[in-house]
């Protein structure tokens, strides 16, 4: 079977889309299915237009020189299709993340991937009958649809850059706060004004602070910068969301390793109690992932074909 992953060009920022690249390294190298990668972008020429094109300079640059500017993990075994003819999508499978509007592709199976819960970012959902719906993850509540079925199991897809994120050459005397804010701008801030931003940084310049800072805290729920953090030895901390416990925030226990949720001595007790569980975790994560995409392949290509 082929599959194609609709996603726009790597960021190694993004969470979303690294674990759309993995998705597609995974079922070429550990599968006996092949899949590619089909760059989002191709939405602008299929459905766009002039107006849309006009509005989005990426988009407009790659049609007035006929070339994509599409990013790729090079160690990441990620085949790029540029042109997906009606033919080759009668008889492979099409994954579009959550965010995707409609079936952009034209796609005759498809799967949609909820890395985050539908809606969230745009605040409307347009998906079609006859889908496939797979969680990213516990912290992604049911939905759904109509004549769709949402899967039992979850597509949980880790890629943890520990080459960079771990304890060498780290700083013995920590001092300070660093943060982030990502999703979530909406929170009030808590750091003080010595605390340093990390938004935009890349993984190497994050790495640094992290090795010699006291504390990171997150205003983002669910960034994978919490686990790297710990990872570097620094503490870790998510400023909660209005009318979320941590239960609803994250239901598995053992995906709140090492993170303390608020600033209460309980929760900084639990995150240093938990914190050497989260190297195994996270080893063990990536084996899961390769487990999770397998049963992924095998339940998508049996519910297309029935």
């Amino acid at each position: 079977m082929k599959f194609y992953i609709y996603a726009p060009s790597y960021n190694e920022n993004s969470g979303g889309c690294v674990v759309l690249h993995k998705l597609v390294h995974i079922i070429n190298e550990e599968t006996e299915h092949t899949a590619d990668l089909v760059p989002h972008i191709l939405e602008q020429f299929r459905l766009g237009g002039l107006r849309t094109l006009a509005s989005n300079a990426y988009a407009y640059l790659a049609l007035r020189k006929n070339k994509f500017f599409f990013n790729r993990n090079s160690s990441f075994n990620t085949p790029v299709k540029t042109n997906v003819t009606e033919d080759e999508l009668k008889d492979s499978i099409v994954v579009y993340p959550e965010i995707t509007f409609g079936n952009p592709l034209g796609a005759k199976n498809v799967v949609r991937w909820f890395l985050h819960q539908p809606g969230h970012f745009t605040g409307e959902v347009c998906y079609g009958t006859g889908e496939l719906y797979f969680k990213f993850n516990s912290m992604i509540r049911s939905f759904d649809l109509y004549k769709s079925k949402l899967s039992k199991s979850e597509l949980k897809v880790i890629h943890y850059p520990t080459e960079i994120y771990n304890t060498d050459s780290v700083i013995k005397e920590r001092k300070g706060d660093c943060y982030m804010i990502r999703k979530g701008g909406h929170k009030a801030k808590v750091h003080d004004d010595t605390a340093i931003c990390l938004d935009g940084l890349s993984h190497t310049e994050i790495s640094e602070i992290f090795k010699k800072s006291k504390r990171f805290i997150s205003y983002d729920d669910y960034t994978a910068y919490s686990i790297f953090a710990i990872l570097s030895g620094c503490e870790s901390v998510v400023v909660p969301d209005v009318n979320i416990s941590k239960q609803q925030w994250y239901p598995l226990e053992s995906d709140r390793y090492g993170i303390a949720y608020g600033f209460s001595e309980d929760e900084k007790v639990w995150a240093n109690s938990t914190k050497n569980k989260v190297l195994e975790h996270v080893e063990s994560e990536h084996q899961r992932s390769v487990s999770n995409v397998k049963k992924f392949v095998e339940e998508s290509i049996e519910y297309f074909n029935e």
